[in-house]
């Protein structure tokens, strides 16, 4: 995943403060900077409005995920404004020092009032900011520093790349089982993403067409093989070429998310669930299944906001204790799993029941990691508002065998909930959730507060 991308613009009263001292507080606050892990664009120093200007014709906005504006002295809200609106829309970051000691004195250039002022008309135009207000040069308040740009930059990074995202849904959006369809449009406007929509007869019929003979065929069985614990057989031929199709439409389409309505057309009628071909490609890009664009949404969200790691949906099966036990229904990113492997598994021959039903049932049955995670979900609001519902805790890893009555094992783990159980159940919005190994609880949260959502954790 690249590297978020900055651009700093430092301003300076135009009278009456030391250049020397002005310029070196710049420059250290460009140094450290440039230890963090960016991609930074320093303007020139804002004096007057001839400065302002140059810079509003000078940088694109959209080149950029967030802005710093760096306040080292007084300044006078005006010009800052003036250079700064056209980055309205992006992340932005006040930066203002207090004192430091000078010929044995506390002294200070202003810089606290002009920051708080600039703030302060932030606050009334509605444009919304982080404060950075510790002086760089002190090694405690430095690592202060660098961890909240830190996490400016990921959420910013991440409101950005969703700005520029495209998803896939294979068959239609799912309303019913899963409460997984949405407005479009809505998404567009408050997340960024375009969302396209492939039938499910081009799957069927390109995978039918695909020549094993060829080169796409050969290199994506090896690459289902390498990630299953044991062979099986020639079972594996439809699986290879669900696979193929699948990764072929990520790369025609530039696809950063997909997702496959799977009950009842290809799980019954076609007879083959995308359980293993997404436990494959799900390592290298957010994959989900039963055409629930919610529960996608808040895997990208994770994904970007986690610096790139791999994200899973699974079902809440139970709540017990402080414990929820989670499996998705056969799917699950092999990365995420024990030993980052697919174990793959079938209803026994005998079964009765669902197993009956789904004879040909093909799931990845290998258990979930132990680890820190945090599991969420964007809701949709009576008012066509979203909430983000979410909550951290720690995976178990193997938890033994579980399964439905007379079905596949699924990839389940408990995860041990760091909130309070019944809180969590009484605000659940759905069964599936959604699953990254991070505790991103404060980029969550940064992030619904610049996308003016509410959040329940």
């Amino acid at each position: 995943m690249r590297k978020p991308k900055a651009l700093i613009i430092p301003f300076r009263f135009r009278e009456g403060y030391p250049e020397d001292l002005v310029t070196e507080q710049i420059t250290t606050s460009q140094q450290l900077l440039n230890e963090i892990e960016l991609e930074s664009d320093f303007t020139k120093v804002v004096v007057y409005n001839d400065d302002a200007d140059e810079i509003v014709c000078s940088y694109n906005a959209e080149n950029y995920d967030f802005v710093v504006l760096l306040v080292p002295t007084w300044i006078e809200p005006v010009l800052v404004i003036r250079a700064a609106k056209p980055f309205f829309h992006k992340p932005i970051v006040v930066w203002g020092f207090g004192t430091f000691n000078k010929n044995g004195a506390r002294v200070g250039l202003g810089s606290t009032a002009g920051a708080g002022v600039v703030k302060g008309t932030l606050r009334e135009m509605g444009i919304k900011h982080e404060y950075l207000y510790h002086l760089p040069g002190n090694p405690e308040t430095d690592e202060k520093i660098k961890a909240h740009i830190g996490k400016v930059a990921n959420v910013a990074r991440a409101i950005s790349l969703l700005d520029k995202s495209r998803f896939a849904t294979v068959g239609y959006l799912f309303g019913g089982m899963s409460i997984g369809d949405i407005d479009v449009t809505k998404m567009r406007t408050k997340f960024g993403p375009e969302l396209m929509h492939i039938d499910a007869y081009s799957l069927i019929r390109r995978m039918e067409a695909l020549d094993s003979s060829s080169m796409a065929y050969i290199e994506g069985r090896k690459h289902v093989e390498s990630h299953l614990a044991v062979t099986i057989g020639d079972r594996i031929d439809r699986i290879v070429r669900m696979y193929v199709v699948l990764r072929a439409f990520v790369d025609e389409h530039d696809l950063k998310a997909i997702t496959l309505k799977c009950h009842f057309e290809l799980s019954q009628e076609y007879g083959l669930t995308p359980c293993i071909p997404l436990s494959v490609i799900g390592n290298a890009v957010v994959a989900s299944c039963e055409a629930d664009i919610p529960v996608l949404l808040t895997q990208t969200v994770m994904n970007y906001l986690a610096g790139g790691l791999t994200t899973t949906y699974a079902d809440i099966h139970e709540l017990t204790g402080k414990n929820a036990l989670v499996g998705a229904c056969g799917y699950a990113p092999s990365s995420m799993c024990l030993n980052d492997q697919i174990i793959c598994d079938v209803p026994d021959e005998s079964a009765q029941g669902l197993g009956a039903t789904f004879s040909g049932y093909i799931t990845n049955k290998n258990h979930l990691k132990e680890g820190v995670v945090t599991m969420g979900r964007f809701l949709k609001e009576p008012d066509g508002r979203f909430t983000l519902h979410f909550t951290t805790g720690n995976a178990l890893g193997d938890i033994g065998k579980v399964s439905e009555l007379d079905m596949p094992q699924y990839p389940f783990t408990e995860i041990v909930l760091d909130g309070d159980l019944d809180e969590f159940a009484q605000n659940m919005g759905s069964h599936h959730y959604a699953i990254v190994y991070a505790d991103i609880r404060e980029e969550l949260a940064m992030f619904c507060k610049y996308k003016d959502m509410q959040i329940i954790r």
